[in-house]
């Protein structure tokens, strides 16, 4: 049985609790992936207790294995961009296939405020899931990065 669990910025959450959460997404973004420090960053952002930071993250477990989760950052960007990003979501391989990723995703709306933004790569496999669950393709994005 799949347990679920909402960690926020009023949690106490270890050190080691938190680098279990990064080792099992560097394990699961597959073409994803990010730094350990940005994955680190997010978590961090998450659940820090300053009011311009904040979000959520969300798992999902089978006993004390880690088979899903999600990170969900808050923008402070009402009205005029989302108020929340979802940074990261991955799901175990031998647990995909199974509604947890639509579970997990349905979870972040229930919990944000505002609108969700996620940032994905056109034509990508998992368009069919967010178009699913009701996200829409609004725009292209350009970045100039640094």
């Amino acid at each position: 049985m799949v347990d679920y669990q909402l960690l926020n910025t009023t949690d106490f959450v270890t050190t080691l609790e938190k680098e279990a959460i990064i080792d099992f997404l560097m394990d699961n973004l597959d073409d994803y992936a990010d730094s350990r420090e940005n994955l680190s960053n997010s978590i961090e952002y998450a659940l820090s207790k300053f009011p311009h930071q904040g979000g959520f993250v969300l798992m999902a477990r089978i006993g004390d294995e880690i088979i899903g989760v999600s990170v969900v950052n808050r923008t402070n960007f009402e009205s005029y961009f989302a108020e929340n990003i979802l940074v990261s979501l991955a799901i175990s391989e031998k647990a995909r296939r199974n509604g947890i990723a639509t579970h997990l995703i349905n979870q972040a709306k229930v919990y944000s405020k505002g609108s969700i933004l996620i940032r994905l790569n056109v034509g990508e496999k998992n368009s069919a899931l967010l178009e699913k669950v009701g996200f829409k393709v609004s725009q292209s994005e350009y970045l100039f990065k640094r």
